[in-house]
This record gives structure tokens, sequence and C-alpha cells, in this order.
């Protein structure tokens, strides 16, 4: 989906308020889908059209209990 920036931002808080976490390849899955906006700095410069994509799949860790 696409969202007006109509204020500067930082791109990790863009992509925590977005996508819900800056990490776990959110902001590598952002940039990919914004070709040229990593050249542009740390700062989604104001107002300009950026491309949300989904949250990338968290791999699913087993977890193991040592009491069971």
């Amino acid at each position: 989906m696409k969202r007006l920036i109509i204020e500067p931002v930082r791109l990790d808080i863009l992509a925590r308020e977005q996508m819900g976490s800056e990490l776990d390849g959110a902001m590598e899955a952002l940039l990919d889908a914004n070709p040229g906006l990593a050249r542009e700095g740390p700062f989604v410069v104001a107002p300009r059209f950026v491309e949300i994509p989904r949250t990338p799949e968290k791999p699913t860790v087993p977890t193991v209990n040592p009491w069971d």
C-alpha cells in the first residue's frame, strides 16, 4: 500500500509505525519496495509517496521446555 509522507520522518520510525517493527527484515523490505530511498539518507523527505510492503514473515523457532 502507498502512504503519503507529509512531514520528514526517519526510516526506522516509519518502519516501526507502519510495519510494526524496524527489525527482522522490515527495514530491508521497506528499502527494497522503494528504489532510491536509501540514497536520500536516514530521513524520508516530505511530501512523498512511500510503498509500504507487507511485514516479512518471522521464522518460527521451536521452543523447548526442559521440564517436560
